[in-house]
């Protein structure tokens, strides 16, 4: 029984000692954050949204990102190459998983997604997809099919089907 209590009173320390390193992480973390510029910011931001994209697609399909500073935050567009052969359902898909790993960058006001595609031998722009960070944080909800219903903004191109 002591050998039992004894071990009960290990385990709660070691588990007490590890909440209290990580809160100190998370303190330095947004310590850190807190103290970055807006270039900074910037930065990061463009990283993480290259690895993410990088992460979900083989091929080498970003073609540009924007970020506008608004407050704490920032307002993001991504510029996609989609192939001339893509239907809406797989832009959707696609969008929908980048959607799922963009939703936990915490420095995202708005997310804009652009998906571009050859029609005609012009680089047209087929789909624009927006998500505030209210609906962005709503994104394990809902299901690729109720994007247009949940985006704050969705435009199709009528070469889209």
């Amino acid at each position: 029984m002591l050998i039992a209590l004894l071990i009960f009173v290990c385990v709660v320390s070691v588990q007490y000692i590890i909440k209290m390193q990580n809160s100190e992480e998370e303190e330095t973390l947004i310590e850190a954050k807190a103290s970055m510029t807006q270039e900074q910011l910037k930065t990061h931001t463009m990283l993480m949204m290259t690895e993410i994209v990088l992460k979900q697609f083989v091929e080498n399909i970003m073609l540009n990102i924007e970020i506008v500073p608004v407050d704490d935050k920032q307002n993001v567009i991504v510029s996609l190459r989609a192939s001339e052969f893509l239907k809406e359902s797989t832009l959707l898909k696609d969008s929908y998983n980048l959607l799922k790993e963009i939703q936990h960058v915490e420095e995202i006001n708005d997310i804009t997604l652009k998906w571009f595609m050859p029609v005609k031998n012009n680089n047209t722009e087929i789909l624009t997809v927006t998500f505030d960070d209210e609906a962005l944080a709503a994104i394990h909800e809902i299901s690729y099919k109720d994007i247009p219903q949940a985006a704050t903004q969705y435009i199709k191109h009528e070469h889209l089907d």
